[in-house]
């Protein structure tokens, strides 16, 4: 197993780590792409949990990648790509139903 891709994943893992602590935990909003505080009118904390779940599931799965790959295959890269491109999109989904379900 080569040390550089494994040394990648753990980068990109603890940057994902990062900024979901930074985003879920301390409400730092300015993190997340296109967000406008003056438009959003759905609840900032369901963003935030959102958002922040979402980018440490990734770092999980970034992480365990090198070892997937390892085992499995290199299946285990395409469910691992399959399983966060279907993240975004139901992370998409779900933050504009929230920004719309204001009474």
């Amino acid at each position: 197993m080569n040390i550089g891709p494994v040394i990648a994943c753990l980068f990109t893992s603890a940057l994902l780590f990062l900024f979901s602590y930074l985003i879920w935990k301390k409400q730092e909003f300015t993190l997340i792409a296109a967000f406008n505080e003056n438009t959003f009118r759905g609840d900032k904390n369901k963003l935030a949990n959102a958002v922040g779940f979402f980018l440490m599931t990734s770092g999980v799965l970034i992480l365990i990648l090198p070892l997937g790959i390892g085992i499995v295959g290199l299946i285990a890269g395409q469910v691992i790509s399959i399983l966060i491109i279907l993240g975004i999109v139901i992370l998409v989904f779900y933050i504009n139903r929230l920004s719309k379900s204001v009474a």
